[in-house]
């Protein structure tokens, strides 16, 4: 199967607003949607002090977009890093771009502001005391208020890109990320926000769909979707047992062997079904796997063997929670084991916190599910022209949405 392709529009191929951001001197929060280009922005922004051979960083929140950033990187080196030697480009892909968590020393959320100023001036202690020209945080929502309350400790400019309705993580209260932000940004510096409107990812179809999970986010429901292209209706196939629907993806993968094809799921133990599953039908996840037999998956605590693969090579059919899948696009997504989807908004995460089991909090002290309405939207959002949503029965959080027939013999593809 094909290698996971990241598109990166460059500088003559960016709309107006997006120009508008790339070639803004100052500090500045990059506020928009799905498919507006808030990754490819920062992506371009970064590489301008990189060209110039400036000291900075580029910090994601997931490491697949994380793996998918250094894909693009190697992939494109001579078109990207201007006249940079061999070894500088290495020093780049290997140490300038990173997972703010690893690169932290594994980060907690419940961090504050003094802790983190503490250990932000001891890596600058570490530095010799010499600032990065600027950082830049990918899905800032995804990290915490005391992060950007102590980023000019680190440098004297901060590039954010960051969406209400991808906070994910509950950082941050509902609604509140990019507000929050930037009045933290503003404070310490002067910082620019930038809004970027239009969606170049989905379908008129599929956002339509993607959207009716969060009726109430005024944002995302004012959006204007005209200037979408027209396609086809997402598929909801109901009355598949869990056998059934991996026979599904398997049907799907075959028969698109050449789009990129993301698999989004609940729970780190589904991803390893679909993986077992597709391992048993002569597909392979190692790194000598033939081509048309490749495969990819991520979860948070996958074997670090098999996730430096997935970092050295990402394939698709890529298998991966609805947590990790953000950043990322599609030319197909499928969303198997959606009936499990109502259950994931009703159950606590739990972290083991000595011996005991203790349930995670959001922001707003509320308890944290393993999945928001958020995820849902999210998930629909990262295919570019096909969605499946698989399911045994229909859950309640698909009531907007009529399904198509029970599915028979006559797949649609």
């Amino acid at each position: 199967m094909p290698n996971f392709r990241f598109r990166l529009p460059i500088d003559r191929q960016l709309t107006d607003a997006q120009r508008l951001a790339l070639n803004n001197d100052n500090s500045i929060l990059i506020y928009g949607g799905p498919g507006s280009g808030k990754t490819v922005v920062t992506i371009n922004r970064f590489l301008i002090p990189v060209r110039n051979k400036k000291d900075v960083m580029l910090f994601t929140y997931n490491r697949t977009l994380l793996a998918s950033i250094k894909g693009l990187l190697t992939e494109k080196s001579e078109e990207l890093f201007g006249t940079l030697d061999n070894n500088a480009i290495r020093n780049v892909i290997n140490n300038k771009v990173a997972s703010f968590y690893k690169w932290y020393g594994w980060f907690q959320p419940d961090y504050d502001d003094k802790k983190v100023a503490e250990d932000f001036n001891n890596k600058l202690n570490r530095r010799g005391g010499s600032k990065f020209t600027e950082i830049f945080f990918d899905e800032a929502q995804d990290l915490t208020s005391s992060v950007f309350a102590n980023s000019f400790i680190l440098a004297d400019k901060v590039s954010c890109g960051a969406d209400n309705a991808q906070n994910l993580q509950g950082n941050f209260p509902p609604d509140e990320a990019v507000d929050m932000i930037f009045a933290t940004l503003k404070k310490q510096s002067y910082t620019e926000l930038q809004q970027l409107e239009a969606n170049f990812r989905n379908t008129r179809e599929i956002f339509e769909f993607a959207r009716g999970f969060v009726p109430e986010d005024s944002n995302v429901q004012e959006l204007d979707t005209s200037q979408l292209d027209a396609g086809e209706n997402p598929e909801i196939i109901t009355g598949l047992n869990n056998d059934q629907q991996m026979d599904y993806i398997r049907r799907v993968i075959e028969s698109n062997a050449n789009n990129n094809i993301g698999i989004l799921v609940n729970y780190a133990n589904q991803v390893t079904d679909i993986k077992l599953y597709l391992e048993k039908n002569g597909y392979s996840c190692k790194a000598d796997a033939p081509e048309d037999k490749s495969f990819s998956y991520y979860y948070s605590t996958m074997p670090q063997a098999d996730e430096q693969v997935m970092f050295d090579q990402m394939k698709t059919p890529f298998i991966v929670t609805y947590d990790s899948c953000k950043g990322l696009e599609f030319d197909i997504v499928i969303m198997p084991f959606f009936n499990d989807a109502q259950a994931a908004l009703t159950k606590p995460r739990k972290r083991r916190d000595g011996e005991e089991w203790v349930i995670e909090k959001n922001a707003d002290g509320t308890n944290k599910m393993w999945a928001t309405i958020n995820h849902y939207y999210v998930g629909a959002t990262r295919a570019k022209t096909t969605l499946y949503v698989l399911c045994n029965f229909k859950p309640g959080i698909l009531n907007f949405y009529k399904p198509v027939a029970p599915i028979n013999d006559d797949l649609p593809f």
